[in-house]
């Protein structure tokens, strides 16, 4: 081979070496590009928020077109996306040997504001000599003791800071200044030197400082287009990997593009089968299509939409919770074309938000006081219960013992045995006398018991606290009724055998009196025995008064006439809210009773009915002249034959449940607070009114409010003013349906109209006489319903047999007033009434009177 050729070959193989050698290190560049790029994408999937954010400021930040809004957006990102307080941008003077602030964010006070605005840095500071030199940053954080960075806290308003150039590092552009005051620095991203805290600023001032200098030395087109290729590459790497959901919809609810996050969220495999298969979001995956609608009309205001949360369909039908945070793009002329967000499955977050809202709910309105200490015994939290029940706030009791409770009325022994057993692990339950803050005792029944942590170690101590301090008062009262009935027995058993005795004694020295000479030795010991005995007759009388078994002083007496002379006294007591309206019977009977004792019935009921109706109301008192007949009286064993004056007293309050009204004459019992009824009014009632020959019946629902039936004999004597009474047939001829829940009244009833003459039918309730109704071929005359019965009252139930049998007679019966059912409407349209309790004078006389009316018109 020629030495040219040799020569020739020698030079290429030369360049070929030079070429592979240059390859070689271009390919270990790209190697170790490509590791550095492996571990950047791991720490950006843990920061997926901050990059999602930093993507947009990026967007944003390439519509700027001058340094303020770019400082702008970025004093913005650092807040609200990094999380730090405040942010100072320095720029270079005119001069070129300083930098002036520029632009600064979080100074909450005009002073402060006012204060950094005017803030100048010498290129010669002491803070900003290690720039100059080649480092990246310089961080001043909490614990900081170098005094070039001191000494420049209270320059900045910043406790602890991070400080950074923009742009070239030779000559920075621009210098970023991020931190935190130091009576907020705990609530904010603290400085520090991490990988993490310096990751996010250090993005952002990469981004920063590309986007200033493109601002500031206009580089060339096609570097700001290579820039925007490698953002975009780098953010396409964010948006695969993101754990978060990124997707963009047209306004119509299809998706345009999605990356594997949203795909898994919504239970696809793929963001293909996504952009496939869901056409119409708002129909194929919210729960609620309105709540979309919420949202759209969020974003037509043009205002990005952060955190909303709404419950979503996912492929299979289950039902998720995601958390929407979306951003809506409009065009030049308004219009939008498409929607940008982020979604999270928040699913586990709001089961534990829910479990967590129920358990609070149940510690906030819990009947019982509940009490946490540390093993120290230091209160750490009360409920709403123990606050309300002790006087003492949270804030009061923090920290302190529940000793403060302490009435010191117990053994000291017991105390410490409560410590020993919940030291040891176990559970303590007793009962304790405690003091409230305003001194007022109380008894509490409590259970007391370890918690512990996973580890089976105990942490706190649980208290369940119930005030047990009625039913201690309850108790008390009820031993003292009780030894008081046994006394009061024994006294009326002593007085009435004891004022036999004295009978025996005046009556035999008076005798003897009548055979004596006045004044003789004899006569006067006989007198002395005498005036021993008025004496002793009047211990005798107290103790009688005492037993309840004192002589009553009964005369004739106008119900009428009394109760205009006890109008005005009435009215003072049940106040100025409720209306009272007082209905008297003409030519009403007389009775033989003690006024004081009517008095007390009359301010008994008017003060129930009063504390019964507590926002106002009617309280409506009637007399009427009734008679009781046989079949009536057998199923009320307290009501006699013969004629009585009735005294009704009606109100419009709460009502009782049968319940409660089995109980109302019991002594002591009452639906009243304690301290606010003794139990003992209707009780007294009834017992004059037992004691006067009479009896009383009472009549009330749930919401339907009271009525109270007094019945006196009628007084032997010529009534004042009596009328005689006209004779009527007891006699009659037709078919009744006879409706009433109450099994008793309803076989009265019964008994009475078979007694008239007619043929009945009978009903349960309701529902059982409309299907009596609708049979065809049953012929029914007349219905005589109850007003107020279980599930549909008597007006529900006409109305709906009119339905189908209209123009039928009907007669309505209640133990309430005529005038408080028709308040109620269920007595109107020309509809007949009769008020219980009846004679079978007065139903066959109104039975009559329904017959002969004309039909009611069809509705």
């Amino acid at each position: 081979m020629a030495k040219t050729d040799i020569d020739r070959v020698t030079a290429e193989l030369e360049r070929l070496k030079r070429e592979n050698e240059v390859l070689s290190g271009q390919v270990k560049r790209l190697v170790k590009a490509e590791s550095r790029l492996y571990d950047y994408q791991e720490k950006l999937d843990l920061q997926l928020k901050e990059y999602s954010a930093l993507y947009d400021l990026n967007s944003r930040l390439y519509t700027c077109h001058d340094l303020p809004a770019i400082f702008e957006l970025a004093s913005e990102y650092v807040i609200n996306r990094l999380d730090y307080e405040r942010v100072l941008f320095f720029q270079k003077t005119e001069k070129g040997d300083a930098y002036s602030v520029c632009a600064c964010d979080g100074y909450h006070y005009a002073h402060e504001k006012e204060a950094v605005s005017g803030l100048t840095l010498s290129c010669k500071a002491a803070i900003l000599a290690p720039l100059f030199a080649g480092a990246n940053y310089s961080i001043c954080t909490e614990e900081s003791q170098l005094k070039e960075l001191v000494e420049h806290r209270d320059l900045l308003l910043m406790n602890e800071y991070f400080i950074c150039p923009l742009g070239n590092r030779a000559e920075p552009v621009a210098l970023l200044a991020v931190g935190n005051s130091a009576e907020n620095a705990e609530f904010y991203r603290r400085i520090s030197d991490s990988e993490e805290a310096l990751f996010g600023l250090g993005n952002l001032v990469g981004l920063l400082s590309s986007t200033i200098e493109n601002q500031i030395l206009y580089t060339g087109m096609k570097k700001a287009l290579e820039q925007e290729r490698l953002a975009e590459a780098k953010y396409r790497g964010i948006f695969e990997n993101a754990m978060e959901g990124i997707f963009q919809t047209t306004p119509e609810g299809r998706f345009l593009s999605c990356n594997p996050a949203t795909a898994a969220i919504l239970g696809y495999s793929t963001p293909e089968e996504v952009l496939e298969g869901v056409v119409n979001v708002g129909l194929q995956l919210y729960v609620d299509p309105s709540r979309r609608a919420e949202l759209y009309a969020m974003m037509f205001q043009r205002q990005d939409v952060k955190n909303f949360e709404v419950e979503f369909c996912r492929r299979d039908g289950s039902r998720i919770w995601v958390d929407l945070s979306t951003r809506p793009a409009f065009d030049e002329e308004g219009k939008l074309i498409h929607i940008d967000g982020v979604i999270q499955d928040i699913t586990e977050r709001k089961q534990n938000e829910e479990a967590l809202r129920k358990l609070s709910q149940v510690v906030e309105q819990s009947p019982v006081s509940i009490v946490i200490t540390d093993t120290k015994g230091r209160i750490e939290f009360v409920n709403p219960k123990f606050v309300q029940l002790t006087g003492y706030s949270l804030e009061e009791v923090l920290g302190k013992n529940p000793r403060i409770l302490n009435s010191g009325k117990a053994p000291v022994e017991k105390s410490r045995n409560l410590w020993e057993t919940i030291c040891a692990g176990k559970v303590w339950e007793g009962e304790f006398l405690n003091r409230k803050k305003d001194g007022e005792l109380f008894s509490e029944h409590a259970t007391i018991s370890p918690i512990r942590n996973k580890d089976g170690v105990i942490t706190h101590f649980l208290a369940i606290k119930e005030d047990i301090t009625e039913r201690k008062l309850l108790e008390a009262q009820l031993f003292q009724s009780q030894k008081m009935e046994s006394i009061g027995r024994l006294a009326g058993g002593v007085a009435h055998d004891f004022n036999n005795m004295l009978s025996v004694i005046l009556g035999s020295a008076q005798l003897a009196m009548r055979c004596v000479t006045e004044g003789t030795p004899v006569w006067q010991d006989l007198e002395q025995i005498v005036q021993a005995g008025k004496r002793s007759s009047q211990i005798t009388r107290q103790l009688l008064a005492f037993s309840r078994k004192e002589i009553i002083a009964p005369r004739e007496v106008n119900l009428n006439e009394h109760f205009t002379e006890m109008q005005k006294t009435l009215g003072r007591l049940i106040g100025e809210d409720i209306r009272m309206e007082f209905k008297p019977a003409p030519e009403l009977w007389t009775i033989d009773a003690d006024t004081t004792q009517l008095d007390q019935i009359l301010v008994n009921l008017a003060v129930n009915a009063r504390d019964a109706m507590g926002n106002g109301g009617v309280l409506t008192i009637q007399t009427a002249n009734i008679r009781v007949d046989a079949s009536y009286s057998q199923f009320h064993l307290d009501a006699s034959l013969g004629e009585y004056v009735q005294l009704s007293v009606s109100d419009t309050g709460c009502g009782m449940d049968r319940e409660t009204l089995s109980q109302i004459f019991e002594p002591f019992f009452t639906t009243k607070e304690v301290g606010k009824g003794t139990g003992l009014g209707l009780a007294t009632v009834y017992g004059i009114v037992r004691q006067h020959n009479g009896f009383i019946n009472v009549y009330s629902e749930p919401g339907q409010g009271t009525t109270f039936e007094i019945n006196f004999p009628k007084f032997s004597g010529s009534p004042l003013g009596a009328a005689k009474d006209e004779a009527v047939a007891v006699s009659g001829s037709g078919t009744v349906l006879l409706v009433e829940d109450d099994p008793l009244v309803r076989k009265t009833t019964l008994d009475t109209l078979k007694e008239i003459g007619y043929q009945v039918i009978e009903a349960a309730g309701a529902e059982e006489a409309i299907s009596i109704c609708r049979e065809k071929g049953t012929h029914v005359d007349l219905i005589l319903t109850d007003v107020v019965m279980p599930g549909m009252n008597g007006k529900e139930m006409v109305d709906a047999i009119e339905a189908f049998r209209p123009g039928l007679r009907v007669l309505f019966m209640s133990g309430y007033t005529k005038d408080l059912v028709a308040q109620r409407g269920v007595a109107e349209g020309g509809r007949h009434f009769i008020q219980k309790p009846f004679d079978i004078h007065a139903l066959a006389a109104k039975l009559r009177e329904t017959l002969q009316q004309k039909s009611l018109p069809t509705p």
